[in-house]
């Protein structure tokens, strides 16, 4: 009888515990560019979003929009995420989260990348002195 409630005791203080790490904030991940945050136009940038978890869902957000959202599973601690073709609308502050198979709550957002994307137009684009 004692091994008994010692074992429920033990189940009922496992699965609390269980409960609590779900609770628990995920910190927050690093995020960086792996070039210039100054790209010409139709260029592309990588971002690169890490975590201290492994076998996690990496979302990259925008701040100005907040329809505009990809996501990225990962095995390993980090994804990355190509940008490509970029255009002066594509310009802004960027951000990436991420959540865990256990949480499926997602973590605060990163610190926040401001990406510029010259214009066409501005003398500095691709086609410079093409009408």
């Amino acid at each position: 009888m004692l091994t008994e409630f010692l074992s429920l005791l033990c189940l009922g203080l496992s699965l609390g515990f269980e409960d609590e790490k779900k609770n628990e904030t995920l910190p927050k991940p690093s995020f960086s560019a792996l070039s210039s945050l100054v790209v010409g136009y139709r260029g592309n940038v990588t971002l690169r979003c890490q975590s201290h978890f492994q076998n996690v869902t990496f979302m990259l957000g925008k701040l100005q929009d907040s329809r505009y959202r990809q996501e990225q599973r990962s095995t390993g601690h980090k994804a990355e995420f190509l940008l490509t073709h970029l255009e002066p609308k594509d310009a802004g502050m960027y951000f990436c989260a991420y959540k865990t198979m256990v949480s499926q709550e997602w973590s605060g957002e990163s610190e926040y990348l401001q990406l510029k994307v010259r214009d066409v137009h501005d003398g500095h684009g691709a086609m410079e002195g093409k009408n």
